[in-house]
């Protein structure tokens, strides 16, 4: 026959639960101080290092952008310079190249003239 549980039983249980209830809590109030500690978590309370920390990441995430995108525009305009045989893609390629190949030679001959005038 099954043993009932007596109201004994359920403290002891209800203690011990409530023991490591209180020792789990313990342990979050220390990751918490040492979260408030960090540095990082400083910046947030001074509206000035707050507003040069967003200029920072601001300025990064712009820097990243722009390197990605012209890395990827010089890849895509390779890749399509490859494929100049097609019909139809190779006339459009052809255009792009002689495009990019007539500004390079207008800045050359614009930063030429700027240099023979000084």
């Amino acid at each position: 026959m099954p043993k009932k549980k007596t109201q004994t039983d359920v403290n002891k249980k209800l203690l011990k639960e409530i023991k490591t209830l209180n020792a789990q809590n313990r342990e979050l109030a220390k990751e918490v101080k040492k979260i408030k500690k960090l540095e990082f978590m400083k910046v947030f309370k001074h509206p000035i290092k707050f507003i040069w920390f967003s200029f920072l990441k601001g300025l990064m995430i712009g820097f990243g952008s722009v390197l990605g995108a012209s890395v990827l525009v010089a890849v895509f305009i390779y890749l399509l310079s490859t494929i100049s045989f097609v019909p139809f893609i190779g006339d459009f390629v052809q255009d792009v190249i002689d495009e990019v190949a007539n500004t390079t030679n207008q800045t050359e001959v614009t930063h030429s003239n700027e240099q023979t005038t000084n």
